[in-house]
């Protein structure tokens, strides 16, 4: 078997090994190749192909614009053209805290308990009522999901899959946490990354548990010596973000109920799409007309009609301020104890392998 496996590399003439590709390989690629190595993850994902074209001024092939004509193509060509210095500042979780703040006010910002490194060495602080119990410990999106205190899982990060950020030593920055003055639940963020995140729900059984909070620590420090956009399909918005660790503090009105969540998608800065989640794996879409929609999305969740309430209608206003700006975005929203809290910007929504209703194609200029 593996000496037909070589064989079977060998005849490939671009010589690009088995699927998934590895992060390592893909960061080590020179950038002429990106747009090629993306066509074949596009391929791999979507099962859909990248229409390529090849540029003789630059000796490299490109993603042809022209001929991009569904949803996820066009977020193809935004993921390596598309993307500008505000996107980015609006991609990093710590920065984008200054446009929200500039744009619509920082009333409507999660409070803050720690940015490490605190470069600007601002105060931050909490205000916020915070939710306890006795049970919950800590919970990881991707990797680590048990509540309990022989929690099990292994959680490894190769040495061959970290970027050269050793003169940040964002090794140290783990160590930098001041546990003492954190609530009793809390959330650890890597501000240049998606879903790279811990919600410890009970800091002092968490603390008593070194095996979790090792396996917290080394994941935490993997992450940040990483380039998110290596991960995900080239999403160059995330390209060279300068890694920061940001807690909040988890904000839920009962410690293990999800909060009411609402995705507003805006194309030329305009909301076109309303997305409201809520209890009971339950959500309700809505276009820019307020008319309800079918699931234009793959999501698991049961579509349910709901009237257009007063909460979509402000998140309509606000996001229609913060996307002045953009082609595309998504702006997450949440709701706690009754006041609307912003998330975060999306500029390349599920990077573009998600299954999507096509006729949101033709909301997208590029």
């Amino acid at each position: 078997m593996k000496i037909m496996k070589n064989i079977f590399k060998f005849l490939r003439k671009d010589g690009i090994g088995e699927p998934p590709w590895e992060y390592n390989f893909l960061y080590n690629l020179p950038q002429s190749e990106y747009s090629k190595y993306l066509a074949k993850i596009f391929n791999y994902r979507t099962g859909e192909k990248l229409p390529l074209c090849f540029d003789f001024s630059k000796k490299a092939w490109i993603i042809d614009k022209k001929k991009c004509k569904t949803f996820n193509q066009k977020i193809q060509w935004i993921k390596l053209y598309g993307v500008t210095d505000l996107m980015r500042d609006c991609t990093d979780k710590v920065k984008v805290r200054d446009y929200v703040k500039e744009k619509i006010g920082e009333e409507y910002l999660k409070p803050v308990l720690q940015i490490i490194p605190n470069e600007s060495h601002e105060t931050v602080c909490c205000h916020c009522e915070q939710v306890n119990d006795n049970l919950g410990l800590a919970w990881q999106s991707r990797d680590i999901s048990n509540d309990t205190l022989d929690c099990r899982a292994d959680i490894k990060v190769p040495s061959s899959a970290r970027n050269d950020r050793k003169s940040d030593d964002v090794s140290t920055y783990f160590d930098q946490i001041d546990f003492d003055k954190l609530p009793d639940s809390f959330v650890l963020k890597c501000n240049h990354g998606s879903k790279w995140h811990y919600i410890i729900k009970n800091k002092n059984e968490y603390l008593k548990n070194e095996r979790l909070f090792d396996i917290t620590k080394k994941q935490m420090t993997g992450w940040l010596e990483q380039d998110y956009c290596f991960w995900n399909g080239f999403e160059m918005n995330y390209h060279n973000i300068k890694p920061k660790i940001l807690i909040e503090p988890l904000m839920r009105d009962e410690i293990n109920t999800e909060p009411v969540k609402i995705n507003v998608y805006c194309f030329n800065g305009k909301p076109e799409i309303f997305i409201k989640f809520f209890e009971n794996n339950k959500m309700s879409i809505w276009n820019g007309k307020f008319e309800q929609l079918e699931n234009i999305f793959n999501f698991s969740e049961e579509n349910t009609k709901m009237k257009f309430d007063d909460l979509i209608n402000q998140t309509f206003v606000l996001s229609k301020q913060l996307a002045e700006k953009f082609n595309i975005v998504r702006i997450d929203w949440m709701l706690f104890k009754n006041k609307l809290y912003f998330e975060e910007m999306t500029f390349t929504p599920y990077s573009g392998f998600k299954n999507i209703d096509n006729e949101l194609n033709k909301l997208i200029k590029i």
